[in-house]
């Protein structure tokens, strides 16, 4: 690519007009957006459609280059921007299929839920006739936007969250049983440990069994095989009970943990009109706010479940037809789509893309023989679960929030919502298809007819709870039920070390404040170290680093604090602790386990890492290499771990405080294709507490450590006694401008777990606001 050149003064000259007033078509009255000291926009509209169309005005003054990314990244045309660089990505995307997908959503949505993307569609085009400056980003590419459709909004919703499922864990599934065999396999996949939290009920404990996968590993064997050849994504909430609170009304809290994007994914807004007057946190490009925000009456947040609702299925195909498929006996024949990728500065891309009766083929053998199948609850039928986002937005109780979600289809999640009238509840929303628990473990055969899908799970069956009698609801991703739950939901659960010290936390409170609620933030207790440490503080260690290492450990509570050496020393020793033992475990799978994306492999070791540390405590040395104890385990990975950080960080140990190597590294998606820009597009790194296992989330990859790439997008506190005390907090900021003073003002704060006021009432956003503007029917 060719290199490219900006300058201060380009991007600032790049940002929108916010002042002006503005006549513009598709408005029935005056819409007025207020912005406050943080950029953050307040639109006010007498209708509701010119409320959605001021919340895709005001998304787009912010954001638009924000969302022209996501919507290529959905359609498979970020090639035509990035080059090369983007071209396998834009394959997958293209095989997913997503456009198809929302062009059928956008037929089949009731005629209100069509006016509010048709409204805010409205919105973000006449920002684009209507500014004089596009974000920089386009003069970099030397484009313009093409115009917004209303099914650009659920394209860019789903992009965010077609990762977010589980097939990647069966593809990986299927590589361990090819590689290391079933009966291997199977011990090395045991779920979630007995003994561990639940979220429903609350202070429950999981009393089923380990998994036990041998026999669908040995039946689903045959069918793999040609896997061997390898075909072409956590959080935290907590709602109290008034009689929990100082106020005696419920307090909702807690924060989503994905990547770090540069924008941030998460839009803070407030949309109001007469029908509703939602403030919360919006992806740009798509109106509402499905995940987290309140009204005047009701609260709401989510987690993810981990649910399972993507299968793969096996097709095989005619070997003297590729579009030939069978099914029961039949010879079906395939939908073929053939797709051109634009690619810049290099040749355009063809794409075939087969479509069966069980979705499109992601995946195949090297002939076209036998291929994959991607059958997902979000683009196997038109979904309907944007009808929930009105509902959502003018419920004015529990009932009324969880009423709204019976269409609510994509992700699965960890629903926690409460209300003004002091209840509190937790719903596991979304569909999770009823079919044979083969699906759950591996690919499996398509021809068969034997794995279709039986419908979803009723939605009265859903988990629930409301009110508990401990008077307090936590989720973090989690098991959500017991073994004895009628329906399948998922394989694997995050651990309970988050809920567990949040559980803690909040049991010693009595009478709870929002302050006490930003206290749990930055909770950064790590229950695995608190495991490891009596076994490292007695090994046998040889070198005088290690010995002065250990002895900072013997010395250490187990929290992950920004200025602990311990910290440093902890996480390096645990990241050799696991490439000796899992790596041995996982044989010619190691290294792809260990630096692997996506959410199989990296899922299954966090699984066995777990277990490693039930072990620990437990002086169990089932998982160990052969002829080694855990003292000697230990030993050699605390002394590989110090030599790792004094190769990294020099022999100082006081350089290896926790914040000064576990930082952010906010990268913009132009700066990875045009390196020069990087210190004009790149926000600026921050230093941070806590890892992977802590509610202060800050996980990182293991082939890169201690770079964060897994953290708190966002933190919220909605105090329902008074709606103007809710706080939040973003890790950058409400723009997506590099220009812009708003592009990470709220990154110092965060990183110290800090919050922002989020103001609500009128009066409150115009005694505060910074800058106003309308927008006139024309």
């Amino acid at each position: 690519m060719t290199e490219k050149s900006v300058s201060n003064s380009d991007i600032k000259s790049a940002l929108p007009d916010t002042k002006s007033s503005l006549t513009v078509s598709g408005l029935r009255g005056r819409v007025t957006i207020l912005r406050d000291v943080h950029g953050i926009p307040h639109v006010r509209a007498d209708h509701v459609q010119d409320a959605f169309f001021g919340q895709g005005f005001a998304t787009a003054q912010d954001r638009l280059w924000h969302m022209d990314f996501d919507r290529r990244q959905a359609y498979g045309k970020w090639s035509e921007f990035a080059g090369s660089s983007g071209i396998e990505s834009d394959r997958m995307m293209r095989r997913f299929q997503i456009r198809t997908s929302v062009f059928s959503d956008y037929k089949n949505l009731k005629r209100e839920t069509r006016e509010m993307f048709d409204a805010y569609a409205s919105g973000v085009n006449a920002f684009i006739e209507s500014t004089e400056n596009l974000p920089i980003e386009y003069s970099i590419v030397e484009s313009n936007p093409e115009p917004w459709l209303p099914e650009d909004c659920m394209a860019v919703y789903k992009v965010r969250h077609i990762m977010m499922g589980v097939f990647e864990g069966k593809l990986w599934r299927a590589q361990l049983v090819n590689e290391l065999g079933s009966e291997r396999a199977s011990e090395l996949l045991l779920g979630y440990q007995p003994g561990h939290l639940l979220v429903a009920p609350p202070l429950a404990q999981y009393s089923g069994e380990f998994l036990d996968g041998i026999e669908h590993f040995k039946q689903g064997t045959d069918s793999i095989k040609w896997l061997k050849e390898s075909p072409d994504a956590g959080s935290n909430s907590w709602a109290l009970h008034g009689s929990k609170t100082f106020t005696g009304k419920p307090i909702l809290a807690g924060d989503p943990h994905r990547g770090l994007d540069t924008p941030n994914c998460y839009y803070q807004n407030q949309v109001s009109c007469p029908d509703f007057d939602v403030i919360g946190l919006s992806f740009p490009g798509c109106p509402g706010f499905p995940h987290f925000g309140h009204n005047r009456h009701v609260a709401w947040c989510v987690t993810h479940a981990g649910a399972d609702y993507q299968d793969l299925f096996i097709e095989k195909f005619d070997e003297d037809n590729l579009s030939v498929y069978e099914w029961k006996g039949d010879k079906l024949g395939a939908e073929i789509k053939h797709e051109t990728i634009e690619v810049a500065g290099a040749e355009d891309e063809t794409v075939e893309v087969r479509v069966t009766r069980h979705g499109p083929i992601i995946g195949e053998s090297k002939e076209g023989r036998m291929g994959l199948a991607f059958k997902y609850t979000s683009t196997e039928a038109p979904n309907q679960g944007f009808n929930s986002l009105i509902p959502q937005m003018t419920s004015n109780s529990i009932d009324d929030a969880e009423s709204a979600m019976k269409e609510w289809v994509d992700p699965c999640n960890n629903y926690v919502f409460v209300d003004v009238h002091g209840d509190i509840r937790y719903l596991n929303r979304g569909k999770v298809p009823i079919r044979s628990m083969a699906n759950a473990w591996l690919p499996v055969p398509g021809w068969t007819g034997e794995h279709e899908w039986l419908g979803n799970i009723p939605f009265d069956q859903l988990a629930r709870v409301t009110n508990p009698d401990n008077g307090y609801i936590v989720t973090a991703n989690n098991r959500i039920v017991d073994s004895d739950y009628p329906h399948y939901i998922a394989l694997e659960f995050a651990p309970e070390y988050r809920a567990k010290r949040i559980v803690n936390r909040i049991e010693t409170l009595k009478d709870a404040s929002v302050e006490d609620m930003l206290k749990i933030h930055s909770e950064r207790v790590s229950i695995p170290a608190l495991s490891y440490l009596p076994t490292i503080g007695k090994v046998q260690v040889s070198s005088a680093a290690a010995t002065a290492a250990q002895d900072i450990l013997r010395k250490w509570n187990g929290s992950m604090d920004p200025d602990s050496i311990a910290a440093t020393v902890y996480s390096a020793f645990r990241l050799k602790l696991h490439e000796r033992v899992l790596g041995n475990l996982l044989g010619p799978l190691a290294e792809e386990a260990l630096v692997a994306g996506g959410r199989g492999a990296p899922s299954h070791v966090s699984q066995l890492a777990s277990h490693l540390v039930t072990q620990v405590g437990n002086n169990d040395e089932s998982l160990l290499p052969d002829g080694e104890s855990w003292e000697s385990v230990v030993a050699r990975a605390l002394e590989d771990g110090v030599e790792l950080l004094m190769a990294m960080f020099g022999e100082d140990m006081d350089c290896w405080k926790w914040g000064n190597v576990h930082c952010t590294n906010p990268v913009h998606p132009l700066s990875k294709v045009y390196p020069e820009l990087a210190e004009f597009l790149n926000p600026p790194p921050m230093p941070m507490g806590g890892d992977g296992d802590t509610p202060q989330a800050g996980s990182y990859a293991h082939n890169n450590p201690f770079v964060i790439t897994g953290t708190s997008v966002a933190r919220y506190v909605f105090d329902t006694s008074d709606w103007n005390n809710s706080r939040w907090i973003v890790p950058l900021g409400s723009s997506g401008h590099p220009g812009s003073p708003h592009y990470a003002d709220q990154a110092e704060l965060w990183s110290k777990v800090e919050t922002i006021p989020m103001l609500y009432s009128g009066s409150k956003v115009d005694s505060s606001a910074a800058s106003s503007q309308q927008l006139l029917p024309s």
